[in-house]
């Protein structure tokens, strides 16, 4: 039943500070882990919750308080959005070899990228650190140009293990979530995140990515900056980092939590929750749940008319604006089709589960403090914008005849002018 233990540190405005002390024991599917926050640290004015749901900031006056995972949990949810996830954790496998990484690996392996404020290190005062068991040669991922790390991201997923002129991937991509081939980097001076081809696409997923991230702007949902370029023949889909500023020409990090994290959800009962109770949690820790709410509505929208079916609560998130918590920009929205005449979502839409249809999201307007006719007119307006642009917007980005062909079930839901006839409730 060993025990191990890393610091937790907070990057502020004054940089990297100690937040606590994690100490994780592993006895595999009855791992736990318990936490506690440093007296120094509660008595900052600007300190933030390394987990706003589970690790409430104590009173600093107060008997020091330790905290202990939920039954199931090897891990705080907080916590566990700082560790890597399906392309991450693939990286570190072929870089540890025939070593067996445990949870508590992945999250203190995980390089300088990784999302969010929150960084580790193996004392109090010696600052973050990563402690990576295949040792620490590794290169930081900015130091290699786009076209570097596309051919990297690519030749990795043939290989049996990381060979030494790929370890550039660990620290530009092992941090991130997600599970396609990406990394991190500086684009134009600020930093950005570069997504790759996969070898089992079946479609040019990122000019689809790219073109409805483009078509989210034009419907004036809240995105971050984005970019396509494509080098030596690959497409690269780049998304700026809304969880980095830069500020007097210093790199400043945004405290982040997934919707998975404020919701206190277990991973594999995600598909049990719903936009309704994103909303709640808006309305609890929000800085502005009016302007957010109406924004998560549109986004649940959004993803109905262009058939983006992997809504799940990671693809959710919230930033710390230094008071309370925001919806953070949207992203990972990407166009998958789907079989049969009516798509569904992973989070719930409305009276009937997770049907995405505009009828359905019409059900639960009062979720999100609008009123029928508001929300009625709301996605009218949207479906009206993705209809009549969804088509172009994907040749724009250089998706050929057959992709589209192929991509055209994800926007059936934006062709139907009379869905406001299968809408509960009296006409409008």
């Amino acid at each position: 039943m060993p025990t191990r233990t890393t610091y937790v540190y907070m990057h502020l405005s004054e940089g990297p500070v100690p937040a606590g002390r994690l100490d994780m024991t592993e006895e595999g599917r009855n791992s736990y882990a318990t936490f506690q926050y440093g007296n120094r640290y509660l008595g900052r004015s600007n300190r933030v919750a390394v987990d706003p749901a589970v690790l409430p900031l104590p009173d600093p006056d107060a008997t020091p308080q330790t905290f202990r995972t939920a039954e199931g949990f090897e891990l705080f949810n907080g916590i566990r959005d700082a560790a890597p996830d399906g392309w991450g954790r693939y990286l570190m496998h072929k870089a540890a070899g025939t070593q067996n990484l445990t949870e508590f690996d992945y999250l203190i392996a995980s390089g300088n990228q990784r999302v969010g404020a929150l960084a580790f290190g193996p004392d109090p005062v010696g600052g973050p650190k990563r402690m990576a068991p295949w040792g620490e040669e590794g290169a930081v991922g900015e130091q290699f140009d786009l076209a570097e790390l596309a051919e990297a991201a690519e030749r990795i997923q043939s290989v049996e293990q990381l060979e030494p002129d790929l370890k550039l991937l660990l620290e530009a991509g092992s941090s991130l979530g997600g599970a396609r081939p990406k990394a991190a980097m500086i684009h134009d001076g600020v930093p950005w995140i570069a997504k790759f081809s996969a070898k089992s696409d079946t479609y040019a997923v990122c000019r689809a990515e790219f073109a409805v991230m483009r078509l989210a702007k034009e419907c004036e949902l809240d995105i971050p900056e984005t970019d396509f370029k494509t080098l030596l023949n690959r497409d690269i889909y780049l998304i700026r980092r809304f969880d980095r500023n830069i500020k007097d020409s210093q790199l400043a990090r945004i405290p982040f939590a997934s919707a998975l994290t404020m919701l206190e959800a277990h991973e594999i009962a995600a598909h049990e929750y719903s936009y309704r109770e994103i909303a709640e949690v808006l309305r609890r820790y929000g800085a502005d749940p009016r302007r957010d709410l109406r924004e998560l509505f549109r986004r649940m929208a959004f993803n109905i008319l262009v058939g983006n079916d992997d809504d799940h609560l990671r693809n959710h998130a919230f930033l710390y604006d230094g008071r309370d918590w925001r919806l953070s920009p949207l992203y990972d929205v990407v166009p998958r089709p789907h079989v049969g005449s009516r798509g569904r979502l992973i989070l719930g839409v409305g009276d009937s589960g997770h049907d995405a249809t505009l009828a359905n999201a019409l059900s639960g307007t009062a979720n999100f403090g609008l009123k029928r006719e508001e929300a009625a007119a709301l996605l009218e307006d949207l479906r009206e914008r993705v209809n009549n642009r969804w088509h172009a917007a994907l040749t724009e980005a250089g998706l050929g005849r057959v992709d589209i062909e192929r991509l055209a079930s994800c926007f059936a839901e934006a062709g139907k002018s009379d869905w406001q006839k299968d809408s509960l409730g009296p006409p409008l």
